[in-house]
């Protein structure tokens, strides 16, 4: 199925592209949450009109997002506390929601939190790396360290 995006996503395209994907991806994804139409001839035509402003606004959104990385790497190392046992383990886990607030609260960027991924759950005190995508082309690595707050003996 034939269709044009209206905003980027992610391993299918940008915004103003055209792209051919599966029936049921169009019916079931992109069409109901109002990111692709169907690119009919009018469409298309209005695609091509409306061109220079997508590009236009997707060249902002890329350079925001690069300011914003710049300042989410100038933070450095970011210290998350929690309550944990001796050995270290944690009681619970550090959740990408709670990494998303500290981040807006360190650095007043409002990241959501399907943006950060993490290469393993955080669930004892050490360092971890996690990787905060804010666009599809612009991405930036942290460091979290996460000590204890408090020490509970088992």
């Amino acid at each position: 199925m034939k269709l044009i995006l209206t905003k980027d996503v992610q391993s299918v395209g940008e915004a103003g592209d055209i792209v051919e994907v599966a029936k049921g991806f169009a019916r079931n994804f992109l069409l109901p949450n109002n990111v692709a139409e169907i690119a009919t001839a009018g469409a298309v035509k209005n695609r091509e009109r409306n061109l220079e402003r997508i590009k236009a606004k997707a060249e902002k959104l890329h350079e925001e997002s690069l300011a914003q990385a710049e300042q989410i790497k100038s933070l450095g190392s970011l210290e998350v506390t929690a309550k944990a046992g001796e050995t270290g383990k944690l009681f619970g886990t550090i959740t990408t929601k709670k990494l998303a607030e500290v981040l807006q609260e360190r650095s007043g960027i409002t990241i959501d939190k399907k943006a950060i991924s993490l290469d393993r759950p955080i669930n004892q005190v050490g360092e971890y790396k996690l990787l905060v995508k804010l666009t599809s082309k612009v991405s930036v690595d942290i460091v979290i360290e996460v000590k204890a707050s408090e020490i509970i003996k088992d």
